[in-house]
């Protein structure tokens, strides 16, 4: 089992030079595509329980995908011009639908996790982390965008830890699912997965410990939320990667 990962440009506002999952904010846009041009997505409904936001959500993920990976989740793929464009921001997801006749399957898109940026960060996100398991035809043509990410490729996901900060720098929620995804280690395993996961948001405590940088989780003494499952109750930041302490 492979994932993709994309480095993002050195002059980002938010996370340079980090090494992220395809993804990006919703745009206003994203909420006018017509409802002939998508099918499905009531898994989505699990994330949120607005259906609005959550449609929103799983088509904000499409577009992004396709941004910045140029794979398309549904069928009649939109072209490389049409990706360009909506990368220099010319366009918009549903003229790109409509031009194209391109559909949009949302329900390729099966809930992870939900993390929010800690308080105190410049940028602030909630951001949903969606399974998408790439169409095997072309998933091999996957490039990132040359604009906001300047690297890609495919990795195990243990190969993508063990590179560390030298050569594959993760975001705290990054390094965790990668960590979830190798210790399943197969595509069957993460699809067994997906009905059981916690959903509720994720937001860290930043914290040090022993003068290093750490990610309070919930259950550990500095934040405010009990213990769940199998999430680690923090994250320290390591020589070579994050460290998961439990």
């Amino acid at each position: 089992m492979e994932v993709l990962l994309l480095q993002r440009h050195g002059r980002s506002g938010f996370m340079p030079d980090m090494w992220v999952f395809p993804g990006g904010r919703v745009e206003q846009d994203d909420h006018g595509v017509p409802p002939g041009a998508v099918e499905g997505g009531a898994e989505l409904l699990r994330l949120v329980d607005d259906p609005t936001s959550a449609r929103a959500i799983g088509l904000a993920a499409v577009r992004e995908t396709f941004e910045e990976s140029g794979l398309w989740l549904g069928s009649g793929a939109p072209d490389a011009a049409a990706r360009a464009a909506l990368v220099g921001g010319t366009t918009s997801l549903p003229a790109v639908l409509a031009a194209s006749g391109a559909r949009i399957h949302l329900d390729a898109l099966a809930p992870w996790a939900r993390w929010v940026t800690p308080e105190g960060e410049g940028r602030r996100f909630d951001a949903s982390f969606l399974v998408a398991f790439a169409p095997m035809d072309n998933s091999d043509h996957a490039v990132h965008d040359a604009a906001e990410t300047v690297a890609s490729g495919w990795f195990r996901p243990a190969d993508a830890l063990a590179a560390g900060f030298g050569a594959v720098s993760l975001a705290p929620p990054t390094f965790w699912v990668l960590h979830e995804l190798a210790a399943l280690g197969s595509i069957d395993a993460v699809r067994a997965a997906l009905p059981a996961r916690d959903l509720r948001p994720v937001q860290p405590v930043r914290g040090a410990v022993d003068g290093v940088l750490a990610m309070l989780l919930p259950g550990d003494p500095g934040h405010p939320e009990p213990r769940r499952g199998d999430l680690p109750t923090r994250l320290d930041l390591g020589a070579k990667q994050w460290i998961a302490v439990h």
